[in-house]
């Protein structure tokens, strides 16, 4: 069954009482670009929902399975009309990194992986897509990979590359298999300050400029929330237009 995609012009983008200030100037080698902003780790707490969902700003809701609020999250988020993905725990290289429960390692097989895979999808209600969390070492096994993704395919869900590695296989396995794949191009709070989130998001209303379209990740903080109902009106001001992320797979 075809997608239905959902754009969300400018005009829906919550008009913030903000200072108006000069954007820096930037060369626009593209007059509308589209960019998806992706909003991770949903799921531990609710705090944050009344804030995000008063901004109507328009992002993609990345909700962990297995946690206390993960289902009430995903189906208050739809009742306000976001999209929602699934944010999927994989393996990371670093054997020090915190592992959610039920995350996905390579050396599994596909009876082990399928049944994990399936309970996490049915966790999170009316998600059109799946990206990774963490998984640096998962996305570089082409093996494990094939498993996830050829079930994605099953269910008419895209892939989504957090791309916490630059030795990802996912691209290479998802055009294979011939699920819609989308990869991300900037994260915007590695740092949680209002001046490096700020920073990055005019890095990334440059990289929409230059190449007509671009994705960024951010995370569930009151911090990042608030910088972005700042800020995404006066992109939106200057000709960006803000899209769902399944409006920018392919």
């Amino acid at each position: 069954m075809p997608r239905k995609k959902a754009v969300v012009h400018r005009r829906a983008v919550a008009k913030e009482a903000v200072n108006k200030k000069e954007l820096p100037a930037v060369q626009k080698k593209f007059s509308s670009p589209k960019v998806a902003i992706v909003m991770d780790d949903f799921g531990y707490n609710m705090k944050d929902l009344d804030v995000l969902f008063a901004s109507k700003l328009p992002v993609t809701l990345s909700i962990l399975p297995n946690l206390k609020y993960s289902h009430r999250v995903a189906e208050l988020a739809h009742s306000k009309g976001y999209e929602v993905i699934l944010h999927l725990p994989l393996e990371a290289n670093d054997k020090a990194a915190p592992a959610e429960l039920d995350t996905i390692k390579t050396g599994m097989d596909e009876k082990q992986i399928i049944p994990m895979l399936d309970q996490e999808i049915s966790e999170i209600s009316h998600l059109k897509g799946v990206s990774n969390h963490q998984g640096s070492k998962a996305t570089e096994d082409k093996a494990t990979m094939s498993i996830v993704i050829a079930d994605l395919k099953k269910k008419d869900l895209y892939f989504f590359d957090s791309l916490c590695t630059n030795k990802s296989v996912c691209r290479e396995v998802a055009k294979g298999l011939g699920v819609p794949y989308g990869k991300r191009d900037i994260f915007l709070d590695d740092i949680n300050t209002p001046e490096s989130i700020e920073k990055e998001i005019l890095s990334l209303r440059r990289l929409a400029f230059k190449k007509g379209s671009a994705i960024a990740i951010c995370h569930d903080r009151k911090t990042t929330i608030t910088v972005l109902r700042k800020m995404m009106p006066l992109l939106a001001d200057d000709g960006i237009v803000f899209v769902n992320l399944s409006d920018m797979v392919n």
